[in-house]
Parts: C-alpha cells; sequence; structure tokens
C-alpha cells in the first residue's frame, strides 16, 4: 500500500470515531484524542505517555443509581492508532489483567488496537520497531486489531491480529493485509529470559542495602506509577451529584499514595519510602510474571524520565542481578 492509500486508510478511521494517536505537541510527543490527519506522528517514536489512560481511564464513572434503575456509561467508538511494541505489550497485559472485568471488556468491544511500525530495524533502541521475523518474534505474542508497518521503500503492509480488525480493514477497503492468529504471550523458545533474570534478581533481594538507599532517596511522590503504561491499581468511590443521584467510580490510585494499604486503626503496611519502592519493583518483576509468565515492566524508560530524584529501574535491576551473583559466588 502507497502513502496515498494510506491516507486514505487513516481518513476513513477519522470519518468512523475518536483518534488517539501520537502526536507532536510544544516539542513534545504525546498520545490524545486528535482532530486531523496531519496531527498525527509517523516517526514511531515513544511518547511521553502511553494509551493506559484511554483504556483505564484516571477517572470513570461505573455506573450510577436513578429511581432504582442502574444506568451504564456510554461508550464511543474510539480508534487507539500509532501504539508501538513496547505499549501493545503493555495493553496485553491489560487483556489478561482484567479478563473478567465486564466494564473494561465492554469498553474493549468499542476500540480498536492498531500498531504502528516505522520499520526502521537500526532505531529499535528509539522504540522504532524493526521488521524482521515479526509474525514469528513479536506480533504472534501480542494482542491487537491491526498493526501497520511502515516500510523502508515507503510501502506500507498491513496485519490483521482479530475478527474486528479484519472486519476494520474490509471496511475501510484495504483488501491486501495478513492475518496473524495470536499464539499465547510465551514465545516458542520459553518464557522471555529477561524476565526470568529480573525476577531472580528482585525476589529475594528485600534485605539488600540498595532498599535502603533507595527508601532514602524516593519522595515516593508516585509520578513513576503514574506514567507507568502498565500500572493498573484503582479505588473504587461513591458520588452524589446534585440531584441525589449516586454513582459508582472507579479512579486510578498508586501503592505509593498514603491511603493506599491504610486499614483500620490507620495502620499502613506500606509506611515508608523503602517499603512502597520495594512492594512497586516487587509487584512488576515477581507478582505479575509469577502470574502470567509475561512482563510487568516493559522497559519503556518513562518512570526514569519523570522521576525528580533520578532513580532508573534499569539501574537498579542492573546492581540486583550483580548482588545475586555476588552472593551466589560467595
Amino acid at each position: 500500500m502507497n502513502q496515498l492509500e494510506f491516507a486514505k486508510f487513516l481518513s476513513y478511521l477519522f470519518c468512523s470515531g475518536n483518534v488517539i494517536a501520537p502526536t507532536a505537541d510544544r516539542s513534545s510527543l504525546r498520545v490524545k484524542k486528535i482532530e486531523k490527519l496531519a496531527e498525527v506522528d509517523l516517526t514511531g517514536a515513544l511518547p511521553e505517555n502511553s494509551f493506559k489512560d484511554f483504556i483505564l481511564p484516571k477517572g470513570e464513572i461505573l455506573f450510577g443509581y436513578a429511581d432504582l434503575k442502574v444506568d451504564s456509561a456510554k461508550e464511543e467508538m474510539q480508534y487507539l492508532f500509532g501504539v508501538n511494541i513496547l505499549d501493545l505489550q503493555a495493553l496485553t497485559l491489560f487483556e489478561f489483567v482484567f479478563e473478567k472485568d465486564s466494564y473494561l471488556q465492554k469498553r474493549r468491544q468499542n476500540y480498536f488496537v492498531i500498531g504502528f511500525s516505522s520499520g526502521i530495524e537500526d532505531d529499535y533502541r528509539k522504540y522504532q520497531v524493526f521488521h524482521d521475523q515479526f509474525e514469528d518474534n513479536i506480533l504472534e505474542h501480542v494482542l491487537f486489531d491491526v498493526f501497520v508497518e511502515k516500510q523502508k521503500n515507503g510501502q506500507y503492509k498491513f496485519f490483521a491480529g482479530s475478527e474486528k480488525g479484519q472486519k476494520l480493514l474490509t471496511e475501510a477497503e484495504v483488501d491486501d493485509f495478513e492475518n496473524i492468529e495470536f499464539a499465547g504471550l510465551i514465545k516458542e523458545n520459553g518464557v522471555d529470559q529477561k524476565i526470568l533474570q529480573n525476577l531472580s534478581a528482585v525476589e529475594n533481594s528485600e534485605a539488600e542495602f540498595l532498599w535502603e538507599e533507595l527508601g532514602e532517596k524516593c519522595l515516593a511522590c508516585g509520578r513513576c506509577s503514574a506514567i507507568c503504561p502498565t500500572c493498573f491499581c484503582f479505588n473504587l468511590e461513591d458520588s452524589f451529584d446534585e440531584f441525589g443521584k449516586i454513582y459508582k467510580k472507579r479512579r486510578q490510585t498508586s501503592c505509593f499514595s498514603p491511603e493506599f494499604s491504610q486499614i483500620n486503626g490507620d495502620f499502613r503496611e506500606l509506611g515508608s519510602a523503602k517499603e512502597k519502592i520495594f512492594f512497586w519493583y516487587y509487584h512488576k518483576f515477581v507478582r505479575i510474571p509469577k502470574e502470567f509468565n509475561y512482563f510487568g515492566c516493559v522497559g519503556c524508560g518513562r518512570c526514569s524520565k519523570v522521576c525528580p530524584v533520578g532513580i532508573s529501574v534499569a539501574e537498579n535491576l542492573a546492581k540486583l542481578q550483580k548482588l545475586k551473583k555476588s552472593n551466589n559466588e560467595k
């Protein structure tokens, strides 16, 4: 498919619903709802934020009670376009974590996940995903509806990852596409070694002095979990409007929040910054991998960029792996 035909596909999305995509905004690249085709960023670079807030909003009304009737929130058709591989991995985790969540599953029926790759292999470190062995090594192990790859010759290759995706491409008059069948989270050669290495390094490390150092440095501000594409903790709240209608709301929260582990008597399981940051690492690198054999952290690096004191997850994992190796050698 050439540039003109690709533009026609994007135009179809704008005519059919809301388009959420990366767009350049005052020298930064952010994911947001956009109105014009020209606003879509097609560099394949990693946006400052992720698509998480459009899947699991920071605050949402689940339902409302009025006159003993239950009113469900109305969902509009959403096209999440330009999702890079790292954010696709994060959204794939959400599909499994919220598999039995009726509210998110209902929303899932009303949005399309459309991945995008610039197709430049040398720029993978910039999160522009390469083409080589897409089907076997990457696309078969993430969940999506449509994936678009810009090839080096300027042409665009389309993949359909679901029946919804096939239908969308057909309706958009895209005839040339390849179907990809989801083969599960685990690749043919087994669980990703990076997942196992990080799990082993973090699991029994609570006594390591590194956590004391991080506890003294960490402000427990929660910026890392707010920007993280795989953080999904939430609170349920009841609220009232001026007419006496009651709403059940879901609101994102963080394990760094003072109220997160609060119970009767004002006791907090996670009282110190050290306890909070260890809990956060343990959840991502031990608990999620053990439950799903999958990434609890996709390595996007957003958390390190927004941390006001410069805490780097990658550097701390490397230190923990080095400490584990040293302890094993004793």
